[in-house]
């Protein structure tokens, strides 16, 4: 697989995020905002693209000038747009961002439904997909039809072709409409997945338990081959077919915005995988992959925005 085109094809969410100049105020009493390439999967794209890895993206954007934004943006960033087609009718996604004095933060999203949700089977790249050794999707577009059924189309293209799939489960409640709906559609998928990296915040809406060890060990019966739980200034957990059981701890940063934080470790878990050169989920190759994960999340929360902070590879190498 060394040879392939693309190290890591991300599909699904893009989206136009806004966040306030400023932290710390209501969206109601922001005056400015700085526009932002965002979606948890095009913030991966991009950030292995600076970390010096050949990312793509595939998903759909809006026949309108934010679309256009995005695909300049991503483009820009070296990222692969090749997969990333326009709908003749759905606008792209936009979401404001409020960001908090702790860096905590809350979304307003205006998406009805937006033109990545409107993926479907018949926009699957199944020859794109087959040129990357990685292929990465989040939750976000198994929560409506038709993004539903193409991102499971997307993951069975991918196996078919021989490609390590990555999952960040990355639920947002507010897409979907059954309760109960997240965890029913990850467990589906699961067993085509390699690698499913959790944030320890979202692991009720993932698979209703709290408890990381108890859930990573779950999620693992699922049918995933490796799930790793972040869980903030508290490092992370992992379980293994191939690494066991372990966690890797990582260091106390100032954080300004914790948004994008998880997309960046996702991508330099796989940059160090990369670099190391092979994918193998060994126990030692898992650990220097969350190490790095971890180094690359903390430069990511030192400034507002999800992308804003990314490190470039002369900065930063596993």
């Amino acid at each position: 697989m060394s040879d392939r085109e693309l190290d890591f094809l991300s599909f699904g969410e893009v989206l136009v995020d806004f966040f306030p100049d400023e932290p710390g105020r209501p969206l109601s009493e922001v005056p400015r905002f700085t526009r932002h390439v965002g979606g948890a999967p095009a913030n991966v794209a991009v950030a292995l693209a600076r970390l010096g890895r050949r990312s793509g993206m595939h998903t759909l954007v809006g026949r309108d000038d934010f679309g256009v934004f995005l695909r300049s943006a991503l483009s820009g960033e070296g990222v692969d747009v090749r997969g990333v087609g326009t709908h003749p009718s759905a606008r792209t996604g936009i979401t404001f961002v409020s960001v908090g004095p702790k860096g905590e933060r809350s979304f307003l999203f205006y998406r009805h439904p937006s033109a990545d949700q409107m993926i479907s089977p018949t926009d699957v790249d199944e020859a794109l997909i087959g040129k990357a050794r990685v292929f990465h999707f989040g939750s976000s577009t198994l929560s409506r039809e038709p993004a539903r059924s193409a991102t499971l189309a997307a993951v069975d293209a991918a196996r078919a072709a021989g490609c390590v799939v990555s999952c960040d489960s990355n639920v947002r409640p507010h897409l979907w409409e059954e309760k109960g709906a997240p965890r029913r559609w990850l467990e589906h998928v699961m067993p085509q997945v390699h690698v499913l990296k959790v944030a320890e915040d979202e692991l009720l809406a993932t698979c209703a338990m709290s408890d990381p060890a108890r859930a990573a060990a779950l999620l693992r019966d699922w049918g995933a081959q490796l799930v790793v739980v972040t869980r903030a200034d508290k490092g992370c957990i992992y379980d293994g077919a191939e690494a066991g059981t372990g966690s890797v701890a990582c260091a106390s940063v100032p954080v300004v915005d914790t948004t994008g934080a998880g997309d960046g470790f996702v991508a330099g878990f796989w940059t160090a995988l990369f670099e190391l050169g092979s994918l193998a989920l060994t126990r030692d190759a898992v650990d220097a992959a969350c190490l790095f994960g971890h180094r690359v999340a903390a430069r990511v929360v030192g400034a507002l925005g999800a992308t804003a902070a990314l490190p470039r590879r002369a900065g930063l190498v596993p």
